[in-house]
């Protein structure tokens, strides 16, 4: 139940119409997709108001959603051109230039790092073998050779093979004879050695990436705005589905929408399509600040006060307005101990006006457990709440309790000045002046006397 319907007061009803901008509309919106919303029939005119009346919502059909900034996979929608030498710069670091590429490409690097290395030696000790000139004397008994039983390219990428994997089948092998086939010998081993160490570090930091770790991580499909403890909150859902708990969670938000500054510059990205400006959300879960301790779905959530982007924020804004909310899973993994990030992102499109989700956790008393059921997890369920923006419904609430001071105090006598405080207050221009225009010591004969 929302903080008017629990004034307790019988005319209440009738000054709510009166004072919140817009709620004579209605706005039908459940949390199916939002194209089931555009399908729906618009009522021509609300019900009357009456016991249990369940206050109308405002029709806004959201606008094609823009292509997304963070996909809900966490990938980052984003494409770079134009990086002056982008290529020297990826092979400065080529460890994690290797990490990061693809699979294929990575054992594609891991074969060709062998065998190129099995080729180029293969060359040397037959360069050797035929500046020493034992091709021709395959034959000759008191021939003394380099390597014995090399007699072509073959056989000495044999011997490359043998000695950098210090394979040794036993018929082919160095001899004293000359000096530089040790050193080479003592220069292919170590080689090996090198690029089984550098090939064996990519693939095991490539496998032990928590990349996928993310995937185990669920997000609410969509955001819902309703009322938490008389105030409007913005709230989503994150729940982890494996037994191996996250160590130091932490949540965090990010609004990005178009912001006007004081020159009247419009900050855009990516050729002036889409806008990027960055405002921080305060998030918390419960009473633990931006911590999350994943043992069950928790819901994160964001009090619109005055220090949040979306305090002037309507229904109707929320569903017209371009803008984009990130949400940044940060902790580390318990069973790895390797530090991971999971996003996702939600557009107009997604966040849920007057909606709240749905108990998951339940106790069965057969086994003694406590069961989540996540079928039930991006489900909500449509509750009462205001249609105006944060802001109004401060004013709304300061104007009923300065009123009410009054001990000759009547909602219909005080309803026309409120109702036309509020009306004002929907116009951009007298937003800010609207504690002027309304002082705080409000007399008993103000109240009973609009025009005073």
């Amino acid at each position: 139940m929302s903080v008017c319907t629990g004034m307790q007061l019988d005319e209440t009803r009738e000054v709510w119409q009166e004072l919140i901008p817009g709620a004579q509309k209605t706005y039908e919106r459940s949390s199916s997709t939002p194209a089931d919303a555009k399908k729906r029939p618009t009522p021509p005119s609300p019900p009357s108001p009456g016991p249990g009346y369940k206050y109308a919502q405002v029709v806004s059909t959201p606008k094609p959603s823009r292509n997304r900034m963070v996909l809900r996979s966490g990938a980052v929608n984003l494409a770079k051109k134009k990086v002056s030498r982008r290529s020297q710069r990826y092979l400065q670091d080529i460890f994690t230039t290797l990490v990061d590429i693809q699979w294929r490409y990575n054992l594609l690097v891991f074969a060709l790092g062998f065998f190129l290395s099995w080729t180029f030696y293969a060359l040397i000790w037959w360069i050797i073998c035929y500046t020493h000139k034992d091709f021709e004397h395959l034959n000759d008994d008191n021939w003394t050779p380099c390597v014995q039983e090399v007699d072509s390219f073959t056989t000495a990428f044999l011997f490359s093979v043998e000695t950098q994997h210090t394979i040794g089948y036993g018929s082919r092998a160095t001899t004293g004879e000359c000096p530089e086939a040790i050193i080479i010998m003592s220069l292919q081993s170590v080689t090996g050695v090198m690029i089984q160490c550098f090939m064996a570090g990519i693939v095991f930091a490539k496998l032990s990436r928590p990349a996928k770790r993310s995937q185990t991580l669920m997000f609410s499909r969509y955001a819902a705005i309703s009322f938490r403890d008389g105030r409007l909150c913005l709230m989503f859902r994150i729940g982890d589905v494996r037994k191996s708990h996250i160590i130091g969670a932490h949540v965090s938000a990010v609004l990005i929408r178009r912001r006007i500054t004081a020159e009247g510059e419009v900050k855009r990205w990516m050729r002036q399509i889409l806008p990027y400006y960055q405002r921080k959300l305060e998030v918390t879960c419960d009473d633990v600040g931006d911590s999350v301790f994943l043992l069950w779905p928790s819901t994160v959530v964001h009090i619109i006060d005055s220090r949040s982007p979306l305090y002037n924020m309507s229904a109707e804004d929320m569903v017209r307005e371009k803008y984009e909310i990130l949400v940044l899973l940060e902790g580390t993994i318990e069973s790895t101990g390797s530090s991971f990030q999971a996003r996702t992102s939600y557009l107009p499109a997604d966040v849920l006006w007057g909606h709240r989700f749905e108990q998951v956790v339940s106790f069965q008393r057969e086994t003694g457990e406590h069961v989540i059921d996540y079928s039930k997890f991006d489900r909500t369920v449509e509750v009462e709440t205001v249609q105006c923006s944060a802001r109004e419904f401060q004013e709304y609430q300061r104007v009923v309790r300065q009123l009410s001071q009054s001990p000759t105090f009547s909602l219909n006598s005080g309803a026309n000045l409120a109702g036309d405080l509020l009306r004002i207050s929907s116009e951009p221009s007298h937003l800010l002046q609207l504690d002027a225009d309304f002082p705080s010591d409000v007399s008993p004969k103000n109240s009973d006397n609009p025009s005073a």
